[in-house]
């Protein structure tokens, strides 16, 4: 958070943040993944995991979760909080195969050609008629407040390069996935380019672009998210060679 900002604003930030969150991506996983009739020794990978919160949320509904993360303090402390969690390394030193792959968050942070490499090392590992599910920001005024945000991802343009229909000479897989089912998410509408609501000297004039925000927060939650704009997707796929 900025240095410029101040408590008070940040307050706000996670006030509006919690009036606006309805879970239904959380709630679209669950579905996803239940819908597949996992078997009591199916495992889940949950890829770039993190501090493992999607990892909690299915191992709470009963699947074996493992998960792998590139930085290794954070899978010290997810193995610390009981956590089943993995290195990169010892991910590709292993040779387990997958039912069910989890890339929440995950492609948005790639260049094609990296995010190329990157799914089919996992789709390799991922067995034939199993599932990947994705989840990912769509393109929007929102998706480069996100640091290390690269590019937005589309379900067409991943079904261009993994849907083997050759519809693209740049990029090839030698992994094929189909679509099986997608939802978008939605969110609320936002004020964003007034000064007032980066810098601290002129939010204690200008409140008029904060009070819109948490207003427009409570719209889009009291009409269970119909009053909002899509600003992302998950998609459920079956992997077929």
């Amino acid at each position: 958070m900025s240095k410029y900002l101040t408590n008070k604003k940040y307050n706000m930030h996670e006030i509006i943040k919690s009036i606006s969150d309805i879970r239904n991506e959380d709630k679209t996983l669950i579905k996803f993944v239940s819908s597949l009739g996992l078997k009591s020794d199916s495992k889940i990978l949950d890829i770039g995991c993190g501090y493992g919160n999607k990892s909690e949320l299915l191992r709470s509904y009963g699947f074996q979760v493992i998960g792998v993360e590139v930085n290794e303090d954070i899978v010290k402390a997810n193995l610390r909080a009981g956590l089943e969690c993995m290195t990169v390394s010892e991910f590709e030193q292993s040779k387990e195969l997958y039912d069910v792959m989890l890339m929440s968050h995950i492609i948005e942070h790639f260049q094609p050609n990296d995010l190329l490499k990157f799914m089919d090392n996992y789709l390799d590992r991922l067995k034939s008629g199993g599932y990947l599910i994705i989840a990912t920001p769509l393109n929007s005024s929102h998706f480069y407040l996100d640091f290390d945000h690269i590019k937005p991802y589309h379900p067409i343009g991943l079904d261009m390069v993994f849907g083997n229909r050759n519809a693209q000479v740049q990029y090839y897989s030698h992994n094929q996935i189909q679509l099986d089912d997608i939802w978008f998410r939605r969110g609320p509408l936002k004020m964003l380019l007034f000064r007032s609501l980066y810098v601290r000297k002129y939010s204690k004039y200008n409140k008029f672009p904060m009070i819109i925000n948490v207003g427009l927060a409570i719209l889009f939650r009291l009409s269970l998210g119909l009053i909002g704009r899509t600003n992302g997707w998950m998609g459920l796929y079956k992997k077929i060679t």
